[in-house]
């Protein structure tokens, strides 16, 4: 049986973390601090997207964010009070009549969309929340910063919408030229949209990497996901990393010196060795990477020249049994993985076996386990 666990005095740890720096930077600032808004999109971030949920609102987080309908009405539907911000702007009617009638908060890109909404809105008679989305250089959703027209325009078509929040997102936080660049972009738009009499609500443009780099662009909330499984880029003392994978060895044998290990015969031993055999594969998230075309061009030829010193060190996929590390060998499968416990007389069948994976990889039908 193979499960993903997740240690609640852990997530505890980083949700206080969080809270804390935002205290200490209110403080130091004006007094107020930001909102925490949960990011649980993609399953939870890998934690699982109803069990995730909970245990924020359980915490004291009781705005979170979403990336499409399908994770906002089953949030709704396990019962989850929290606020709820779609994050992904949506044009079908049929979505938005199911997110109004769930009370979630859509955000606004287009005019087209506001149209929809408005008629939408009219015909139930009632109020829709939202935020507006500023494209000031991602190039994905939202109103793009130069075109003041339009968004002020925009801003003075909702009469059914309550604009509740504007708020961007940065394409390369670990960039600080750019990221300074889009943040005065944004409150540039801003101040506009302030001068001409509008209400643009709470402001955020902050996820993780930003909230730890620029403590003056936290403005009223910081959406935060990596922070809180404690998988950030940048070092944070105290933070825990958040979800081990975790199964069971189902074989043990003992093969000679030269015999081939898994799939494509790369792996040959060098010695009489005992293997172990262990359900879980890539298809389980085991040994799966990030596309390289998130970075640029000088961090492939970091990343690369990382793994050519990895190569030559040790370049082995590790398990623990019993509070040590084995080695995997050859080839990991859509479904098991060999590990390399030659020497070791106390391991058995059934003995738990923990990966290091980040939770974000791991299989969504595998069960999420919240400990204690």
């Amino acid at each position: 049986m193979k499960k993903l666990i997740v240690k609640c005095k852990d997530l505890e740890n980083n949700i206080k973390i969080a809270k804390k720096r935002l205290e200490a930077q209110g403080k130091q600032d004006i007094g107020k601090y930001a909102k925490i808004i949960g990011v649980v999109k993609g399953n939870g971030m890998g934690l699982g997207l109803v069990e995730y949920a909970q245990f924020l609102e359980e915490n004291g987080i009781d705005f979170l964010a979403v990336a499409n309908t399908e994770e906002a009405l089953i949030l709704r539907q396990a019962g989850i009070q929290a606020q709820i911000l779609m994050l992904t702007p949506s044009s079908n009617k049929q979505e938005i009549m199911l997110l109004i009638q769930n009370q979630i908060i859509l955000t606004i890109s287009s005019k087209n969309q506001i149209d929809k909404i408005e008629e939408i809105a009219k015909t139930q008679d009632c109020e829709v929340k939202a935020h507006m989305k500023i494209d000031t250089g991602f190039g994905r959703y939202g109103f793009l910063y130069q075109d003041l027209g339009e968004i002020l325009e925009s801003y003075k078509m909702c009469e059914k919408i309550k604009i509740e929040g504007t708020y961007t997102h940065f394409s390369k936080p670990l960039d600080e030229k750019l990221t300074y660049q889009q943040y005065e972009r944004f409150l540039d738009v801003v101040q506009f949209l302030k001068k001409e009499g509008q209400k643009p609500g709470m402001l955020h443009c902050s996820e993780s990497t930003a909230f730890l780099k620029y403590r003056m662009m936290n403005l009223h909330a910081v959406r935060l996901g990596s922070f809180i499984q404690g998988r950030t880029l940048i070092p944070v003392v105290g933070l825990k990393k958040i979800g081990q994978l975790k199964s069971s060895i189902q074989e043990i044998k003992t093969v000679p010196k030269g015999y081939n290990i898994s799939y494509g015969n790369m792996y040959h031993t060098k010695r009489e060795t005992k293997v172990a055999i262990v359900p879980v594969g890539y298809m389980d998230g085991l040994n799966m990477r990030k596309d390289r075309d998130i970075f640029s061009f000088k961090e492939n030829v970091l990343s690369v020249g990382i793994e050519i010193k990895k190569f030559f060190k040790d370049n082995q996929l590790k398990v623990w049994i019993k509070d040590k590390k084995y080695n995997i060998i050859g080839r990991v499968g859509m479904y098991h993985a060999a590990i390399d416990i030659t020497g070791s007389e106390n391991i058995s069948l059934e003995d738990e076996v923990v990966f290091e994976v980040p939770p974000m990889q791991v299989n969504s039908m595998i069960r999420r386990e919240y400990v204690s």
